[in-house]
């Protein structure tokens, strides 16, 4: 299988899990702040693949797909994305998470993760190249997402806001499970930002809390309790 248009990034991003009331308390609030006034939006249905006893994100690595849309009237195609946690030297902000993103165009809705380049992400995943991968679940989000300057002088520093909105969808028997989160991004500048925009969320949301679940542990988690399976703490073999 041949992919093409690799990228990369690393990131840094505290999430929150909250009502959906007060979700929306707190998009009003902050992008009356900080939007412009075009508020980016898009609905993101990714199916997250692993092997059948779920070896990936025992690892702490998930593996997703999603259909992208063309541009300027070409093809729209799959892309595969990579994530898994880095070794970090620095404090990050509060609760926050740092993982490498990789992202593989691919020539059709199924993963191979044979494919991917990155040194760091062919190590993490080493252990799982060559197995059978299966759709767990789907995580079907509509996201309204702006970037926000907070802070001041050395503090000061630009993240983005993502309102997520949606459902984790088991395929095997057809549940569905709501899902209500802000994601906080820092893009440029200060890890104080992130929380600066963590406190106002806080002080807006009394349901709010920090979610220390990716997208991706969420849905397995559902996954595991449909099947009745406790989750094991067992590292992959080399």
């Amino acid at each position: 299988m041949t992919a093409r248009g690799h990228r990369s990034e690393d990131e840094e991003e505290v999430k929150i899990k909250l009502s959906k009331r007060d979700l929306e308390k707190v998009f009003n609030a902050v992008s009356k702040k900080f939007a412009p006034p075009k508020i980016d939006h898009k609905y993101m249905p990714r199916a997250y693949w692993d092997t059948p006893q779920l070896e990936l994100d025992q690892n702490k690595v998930s593996v997703r797909m999603q259909y992208k849309e063309g541009k300027q009237g070409a093809i729209g195609g799959h892309e595969q994305t990579v994530k898994f946690d880095l070794s970090h030297a620095n404090p990050l902000a509060k609760g926050a998470v740092f993982r490498r993103e990789i992202k593989d165009m691919m020539p059709d809705h199924e993963p191979d993760i044979s494919i991917v380049t990155d040194a760091k992400a062919k190590t993490a995943l080493a252990p799982f190249v060559g197995k059978r991968l299966k759709h767990v679940f789907t995580a079907a989000i509509e996201r309204r997402y702006f970037e926000a300057e907070i802070g001041h002088g050395k503090h000061k520093g630009t993240v983005e806001v993502a309102f997520d909105v949606g459902e984790i969808i088991l395929p095997h028997n057809g549940r569905r499970y709501p899902l209500y989160e802000i994601e906080i991004e820092k893009k440029r500048g200060s890890r104080d930002a992130i929380d600066r925009m963590v406190e106002m969320i806080m002080d807006i949301a009394p349901s709010a809390e920090i979610q220390p679940l990716s997208k991706s542990q969420q849905g397995s988690r559902h996954y595991r309790r449909s099947k009745g399976h406790a989750k094991k703490h067992k590292p992959a073999s080399p």
